[in-house]
């Protein structure tokens, strides 16, 4: 019996990084879509040849940004009890909770559509939109909310089946759902061959059709994959009230920590901006070129989760363990790799987008953005491992309390007072940012390390 339980040690061990590999690729690959999408968006709209429509959809992005994030509260509470559930192989209560989720999806999602719609433009005068920005803007966001509901159910749905462990099928959705959007796009802002010619709107419209396209596509591949191809369990809604708190108190929490972090930013570019000019546009290119830090992050955020969720249903805490281990190792060499071309190439990557040779200081401080800040989000490993491990667990308040005390109460205070009280510049608003990430993964690592989250009741 001793030597069995060794064997299967060392199996769980030597499978470890092959189980975190498999889950994640898809979720990085998707990743880099979405990042392509966008930035075939923008150029299509600078094809219009004016920038108030840049500044329209900036603004509606923004405020829709915030809608399709809070999405965590349906999306964090499905990873968690159906991942638990699956690890445990209660299928019937697989199925159970797969319904009460889509119906749940579907219900916030019109909630938020009509609340946020009716509101659209003083939601976006909150913002400092104004004439025809606020025009445009509330034109553009009222369309694409209207995908709100779908949007909700696709993101549910791609939770549900990474929940029981396909990460692949949910990437192969967004994959065609971007391609549909990029088509639709491009036939509906210039007008091609029988489609009208939408201008900015049809962006809107691209965005809206791709989502609906993506709902058909979830619609049948949960109807084979979670129900046995019953249509009518996945189009039939259920209205388990004992359920849906469940789901709530999970993703309470989690929609607290993920709606705060652009207001965050938000906040943070104004802070920036406090140092003039060339500070918020260093901090602009710098803060897109970060993102590119998080395209594998992303993937193994979603693979402990799964792997945790599922674990936990079988109490095989040791698993949880070794899965852990190399989530860390695999994101420290993210890191490290990534240090290389923000250390020592810095210059060089400013200079990609800093055209005009009098723009120099924002090079000079966009290289000092890029190795001040960076110190601090090396230790972010920490964060996104251990909150996979909490989402897994369906224990979302520590993430969401590191979260809120490393922005509110060190970001944005110090970063505000030594720019915009003390005038020290904006390498003290970077120094800001570096120390909120540490204290964000000091709080995160001695809640992890009680491990309360192993017997956490959802």
């Amino acid at each position: 019996m001793e030597n069995t339980l060794v064997v299967e040690e060392k199996l769980t061990n030597k499978k470890s990084l092959q189980m975190i590999w498999l889950l994640a690729w898809p979720v990085m690959l998707g990743q880099v879509l979405q990042t392509a999408l966008e930035l075939v968006d923008l150029y299509f709209i600078s094809m219009l040849r004016d920038t108030v429509f840049f500044a329209a959809i900036g603004y509606s992005t923004s405020l829709f940004g915030v809608v399709v994030v809070a999405s965590q509260l349906v999306v964090a509470g499905t990873i968690a009890l159906i991942a638990r559930e699956s690890g445990a192989e209660n299928q019937n209560t697989v199925t159970n909770l797969t319904r009460q989720a889509l119906t749940l999806a579907l219900l916030v999602g019109v909630f938020l559509w009509i609340c946020v719609s009716v509101f659209a433009t003083p939601l976006l005068q909150l913002f400092g939109a104004r004439g025809n920005l606020l025009l445009y803007g509330t034109n553009y966001l009222r369309i694409v909310l209207v995908g709100i509901p779908f949007v909700y159910y696709n993101m549910t749905g791609r939770a549900i089946l990474q929940a029981k462990g396909d990460t692949f099928t949910p990437m192969i959705i967004f994959v065609l759902m971007n391609a549909v959007n990029i088509l639709f796009n491009w036939l509906l802002i210039f007008g091609v061959w029988i489609f009208p010619e939408l201008g900015y709107k049809g962006a809107a419209y691209g965005t809206l059709l791709s989502n609906i396209f993506a709902f058909v596509l979830f619609v049948f591949v949960l109807q084979r994959k979670a129900f046995k191809g019953k249509i009518l369990d996945v189009i039939t809604p259920v209205f388990d009230f004992e359920l849906m708190i469940r789901f709530i108190k999970i993703g309470g929490y989690a929609v607290v920590q993920a709606v705060a972090r652009p207001i965050t930013g938000l906040f943070m570019y104004g802070i920036a901006s406090l140092s003039g000019e060339n500070a918020l546009a260093a901090f602009t290119i710098g803060g897109r070129m970060f993102n590119l830090v998080f395209i594998i992050l992303a993937g193994l955020t979603t693979a402990i989760s799964v792997l945790t969720g599922q674990n936990l249903g079988k109490k095989d805490y040791n698993s949880i363990n070794v899965h852990v281990k190399n989530g860390l190792l695999i994101g420290a060499i993210n890191m490290l790799i990534f240090a290389i071309p923000y250390f020592i190439f810095s210059e060089s990557i400013m200079g990609v987008f800093v055209k005009n040779p009098e723009d120099f200081r924002v090079i000079e401080i966009g290289v000092s953005y890029f190795r001040i800040t960076y110190v601090g989000l090396i230790f972010v490993i920490f964060s996104v491992i251990y909150g996979g491990v909490f989402i897994g667990a369906g224990d979302t308040a520590p993430p969401m309390v590191a979260s809120l005390v490393a922005n509110w109460a060190v970001k944005v205070p110090l970063a505000y007072i030594f720019a915009g009280r003390l005038n020290l510049g904006s390498n003290w608003v970077w120094i800001a940012i570096s120390l909120s990430v540490i204290v964000e993964v000091l709080i995160v690592s001695i809640w992890y390390g009680k491990g309360r989250w192993k017997f956490k009741k959802i």
